[in-house]
C-alpha cells in the first residue's frame, strides 16, 4: 500500500522585522503572507497541558468532549494564521491539483529561520474548510523539514524490519522501569514479530560502547527509550545513556549522529524521550532530533511532550505495522495518529513529531508485500497472552496498560474485561490509584462437587486431572458449552493438585501489587507525592475561573509552576525536588549579547496557598559571597533573584511598577558562619523598587557543589503584596534572574529567563514573563 505526494513547501521567515509565511514551492507556485502567532505562551502551555497524558484525576479539568473541541479550536486558529491570503490560495489550488492527479499533498514545514517557534505544536493544524486535522489524513501529512549535510539513497528492505532498541535508566537520574518498558514493547509488537515482518533486538546495557558494537550489525531503525533534556553548558539537546558504573552519560545529538550516520542501512530513529524533539529556541539544530537529521538521518520521530503508556503502546505497534505494510514514513505517521486518536479520548496523537530531510523515502518496502499477514485476532491474542503472563509473574504495572488497550480495541475479547476489573479491585488501577487498605475477601469456598457417572465434575474437570487450558478466543467465535477457566487460574502441576481459587489469587495479587507499588513509590518520592490528586485542592484550592483575555501587548513568554500538595522543606537536602520539571535560565542580559563564561542555571518552582517555593542549580566557576548584613550591597556578590507581581497581561508596555503590588526578591550566597544564604526584598514604590531590606521570613538554604552552588527557598505570599491571590489556573508576572559578581564586587554577568530583561524592562511589568499556576507539578 503506497501513497505518492506533491509537496507544499512552507517556511516561516523574518522579513523587515516581521514574520512571513512563505511558500517556497508548490503545485500552485510561490506565495507570501504575514504571520502572527495567535497565542500567548501561557495559552500554549495551557493547551499542551490539556492534550497531554492524564496521569492523575486532577489533570482532566474539563470533560473529554470539551477537551476535543478545544483542540479543534486551537488548531483552527493556528491554521488560519499560517494559511492566510495568498498562502491559503496557493494551498487550496495545490490541493485541487493533487486530487486531479490522485496524489496527496504533503505540507513540508520549515522553521530553520525561526527556532523560537519550533516548540509550537504544529501537528494540531485544523482546516475548518476541510473539516479535519491535516495530520490525521494521509492526503495531507505535515512534516517538519530540515536541510541535511548528507542525502543517503533509500534502502531496499526485505523482511524483517530490524529495530535496535536501547532502554536507558542511569542510577543518578529518576529511575525508569527498564524491564517493564521492554515487556510492553515486546508485548505490543508480538504479532508483528510472529508474522516475520519485524525483529526487535534490545541491548543488554545502554552504554555508548555497547551501542557502537551493536551497530556493526545491520539495523534499519534505532529506537531509544529513556531520559532526554538539555545540557546547561553547551546548551544542546542530550540523551542520557549509561556509563560503565551505571551513572548518566549525557550524549549529544552530534555524538549519537556520529555513530548512526555510519551504520549501514540505518534510516530511521525513534526517540521516546522527554524533550527529544525540543530545540533551544535559538538554534534549530540544538535538539537531538534536529542534530540527527542534519547529520544525514533521513527521518527522526521524537516526542515533543511526555506520552502516556496507552498512547505509547498504540504508537509502537501501529507505527511499525504501517511501515511494514509498505507505507511511506509520512503516511505511516498519519495512520499512527489516527489509531492513537481512536484508541483514547486524549489528544496525544499530536505528541510525535516527524522530522525529515529531503522529499524521498528512507525505505523501499515493496518487498514486504510478499510477506504473509496473520489474522487480526493475532494482535489481541498477543496482548492477552502477555497480560496473563505478567499477572502470573506479579508484574501488574505491565498487565494493566496491556489489558486497558485490549479492552479499548476489543471489549468482548475472551474474559479480558473480567481480568482487568479484578486487577483494579486490588487497588492497582490506572492513573496511579492507591492500593486498598485491606485485601479483597475471597468468596467462601463451595464444597467439592461429586463426580458424574462418566467421571467428570460439573465444571468439566476430572477428579484426578485438570483439563488442558483452552486457547483464548474472541467472543465473536462460537462459544464453547464448557465454561472457560478464569484467567486468574494457575496450574499447580500435572498431578492431582487442585486449581487455586480466584479469591486466593486475588489476595496474592493484592500483596504483590502493594509490595511493587510501595517499592516504586519509595524510589520516586517525593516527586510522585507532588502529583497526588486528592491533596491538590487542599494545598492549592479549587480551580479558578478562566483568566481574562490578554491584551494585544501581552507577553508571549511564560513559565509553568505546579502545585505542591506536600510543601518542600528548606533543609539543604533538595530531595523534595527530585524528578520535577526544570526551567533553563541562560539568556545573557548583562552585558547585552555577552558570553556566559561558563555560568548557567536551571530553576524548579512549586506553589501552594501559603508560599512560592524555588530551587536553583547554578553553574559558576568562582563564587563571590554577598555581605549578608547589608542588603544594599547584594549586587556586589553572587545571587539569584526574581521580579514578581499580579497578572501583567493587560498592562501597556509603558506602564510602570504597581506600588505595593510588585516586588523584587534576592536570594544571595552568604558565607558568614551560621548562614550560607540570605534573602532580601524590595517592594515597588512610585516608578521604582524601594530600598532593599532583609527578609527573615523567607527561608533559604544553600549547598556548595563541584560546579557552583544549589539553593532552595520558601517565599510566603504574604510578603508579596495582597494583590497576589494565588489560585489554580491564575497567572502572575515573573522573571527569573542570576547575577555573577567579580572578585572586586562588581556585576560581571547577569542571566535571565527573559531575553528582553534590562534595567528599564525591570520597571515595566508588561515586559515581564508570565507564569501559569497549574494544579500539577
Amino acid at each position: 500500500m503506497e501513497r505518492d505526494y506533491l509537496d507544499f513547501d512552507l517556511a516561516l521567515v523574518r522579513a523587515g522585522g516581521e514574520l512571513v509565511a512563505r511558500v517556497l514551492g508548490s503545485p500552485a507556485g510561490p506565495a507570501d503572507a504575514p504571520f502572527v502567532l495567535p497565542f500567548t505562551a501561557v495559552e500554549l502551555a495551557q493547551f499542551m497541558n490539556a492534550v497531554g497524558p492524564a496521569r492523575v484525576a486532577s489533570r482532566r479539568l474539563v470533560p473529554a468532549a470539551t477537551r476535543v473541541l478545544d483542540v479543534k479550536e486551537y488548531g483552527r486558529r493556528l491554521t488560519a494564521a499560517l494559511l492566510s491570503g495568498d498562502v491559503d490560495r496557493a494551498f487550496r489550488e495545490s490541493l485541487h491539483l493533487a486530487k486531479q492527479q490522485r496524489l496527496g499533498l504533503r505540507v513540508r514545514l520549515r522553521l530553520d529561520s525561526v527556532p523560537d517557534l519550533d516548540s509550537v505544536p504544529w501537528e494540531y493544524l485544523y482546516d475548518a474548510r476541510l473539516g479535519r486535522f491535516l495530520t490525521l489524513s494521509t492526503q495531507t501529512p505535515v512534516v517538519r523539514v530540515l536541510d541535511s549535510l548528507d542525502d543517503p539513497p533509500p534502502v531496499q528492505l526485505h523482511a524483517p524490519l530490524r529495530v535496535l532498541v536501547l532502554i536507558s535508566s542511569p542510577t543518578d537520574l529518576p529511575r525508569l522501569q527498564v524491564e517493564r518498558e521492554e515487556q510492553l514493547l515486546r508485548a505490543t509488537t508480538g504479532d508483528l514479530v510472529q508474522s516475520g515482518r519485524l525483529e526487535i533486538v534490545v541491548l543488554a546495557d545502554a552504554t555508548l560502547s555497547t551501542l557502537q558494537r551493536a551497530l556493526l550489525q545491520h539495523f534499519h531503525v534505532f529506537h531509544f527509550i529513556g531520559h532526554g533534556g538539555f545540557d546547561l553548558g553547551p546548551d544542546q539537546g542530550v540523551l542520557a545513556l549509561d556509563r560503565e558504573d551505571g551513572t548518566a552519560h549525557r550524549v549529544s545529538g552530534d555524538q549519537l549522529g556520529t555513530l548512526l550516520h555510519d551504520a549501514e542501512d540505518m534510516q530511521l530513529v525513534v526517540l521516546n524521550a522527554c524533550e527529544g524533539a525540543r530545540s533551544s529556541g535559538r538554534d534549530a539544530f540544538s535538539g537531538v532530533a534536529q542534530s540527527l537529521v542534519r547529520q544525514g538521518l533521513p527521518a527522526v520521530v521524537a516526542m515533543q511532550t511526555e506520552i502516556s503508556d496507552r498512547a505509547a503502546l498504540v504508537f509502537s505497534h501501529e507505527f511499525y505495522y504501517f511501515l511494514t505494510r509498505g507505507l511511506p514514513v509520512d503516511a505511516a505517521m498519519c495512520e499512527v495518529r489516527k489509531a492513537m486518536a481512536l484508541a483514547d479520548e486524549a489528544a496525544e496523537w499530536g505528541t510525535p513529531v516527524l522530522l525529515r530531510s529531503g522529499s524521498g523515502q528512507p525505505f523501499d518496502l515493496r518487498a514486504f508485500g510478499r510477506v504473509a499477514e496473520l489474522a487480526p485476532e493475532s494482535r489481541w491474542e498477543s496482548l492477552y497472552t502477555a497480560a496473563q503472563q505478567a499477572v502470573a509473574a506479579g508484574s501488574l504495572h505491565v498487565a494493566l496498560p496491556l489489558l486497558e488497550q485490549l479492552a479499548a480495541e476489543r471489549p468482548d475479547y475472551a474474559d479480558a474485561a473480567a481480568l482487568l476489573d479484578g486487577l483494579r479491585q486490588t487497588g492497582s488501577g490506572p492513573q496511579g490509584t492507591t492500593p486498598q487498605t485491606q485485601p479483597p475477601t475471597p468468596a467462601p469456598a463451595a464444597p467439592p462437587e461429586a463426580p458424574t457417572e462418566d467421571g467428570q465434575t460439573p465444571e468439566g474437570g476430572s477428579p484426578e486431572r485438570e483439563p488442558q487450558p483452552t486457547r483464548p478466543q474472541p467472543a465473536s467465535r462460537q462459544p464453547s458449552t464448557r465454561p472457560r477457566p478464569t484467567p486468574f487460574a494457575r496450574r499447580a502441576g500435572r498431578s492431582g493438585r487442585r486449581r487455586l481459587r480466584v479469591g486466593t489469587v486475588l489476595k496474592m495479587v493484592f500483596w504483590a501489587a502493594l509490595l511493587i507499588g510501595g517499592f516504586s513509590a519509595w524510589l520516586n518520592l517525593p516527586s510522585l507525592a507532588q502529583r497526588v490528586g486528592p491533596l491538590v485542592e487542599a494545598a492549592c484550592g479549587s480551580a479558578s475561573q478562566p483568566s481574562p483575555a490578554p491584551s494585544p501587548q501581552a507577553s508571549r513568554s511564560s513559565l509553568v509552576v505546579g502545585c505542591a500538595p506536600f510543601a518542600p522543606v528548606v533543609d539543604r537536602e533538595f530531595d523534595d525536588w527530585r524528578s520535577l520539571p526544570s526551567h533553563l535560565v541562560s539568556s545573557v542580559v548583562e552585558p547585552p549579547g555577552g558570553d556566559r563564561a561558563g555560568v548557567a542555571s536551571s530553576w524548579q518552582l512549586l506553589w501552594d496557598q501559603d508560599a512560592l517555593y524555588v530551587h536553583v542549580v547554578v553553574t559558576d566557576p568562582k563564587i563571590t559571597p554577598v555581605r549578608s548584613s547589608d542588603p544594599r550591597s547584594f549586587s556586589a556578590g553572587d545571587s539569584v533573584s526574581f521580579e514578581l507581581g499580579p497578572d501583567p497581561r493587560r498592562l501597556r508596555p509603558t506602564e510602570g511598577l504597581r506600588p505595593g503590588r510588585d516586588v523584587h526578591v534576592v536570594l544571595g550566597v552568604a558565607d558568614d558562619g551560621d548562614r550560607d544564604a540570605v534573602a532580601a526584598i524590595q517592594v515597588a514604590a512610585k516608578d521604582a523598587f524601594g530600598a532593599p531590606r532583609l527578609a527573615r521570613d523567607i527561608d533559604v538554604a544553600r549547598r556548595a557543589t563541584a560546579a557552583g552552588y544549589e539553593l532552595e527557598g520558601r517565599v510566603p505570599w504574604a510578603l508579596l503584596g495582597r494583590e497576589i491571590a494565588p489560585a489554580r489556573g491564575s497567572v502572575i508576572g515573573l522573571n527569573l534572574n542570576v547575577s555573577d559578581a567579580s572578585a572586586t564586587g562588581k556585576l560581571r554577568l547577569a542571566l535571565s529567563s527573559n531575553p528582553e530583561w534590562s534595567g528599564k524592562a525591570q520597571l515595566r511589568p508588561a515586559l515581564w514573563h508570565t507564569a501559569l499556576l497549574r494544579d500539577e507539578s
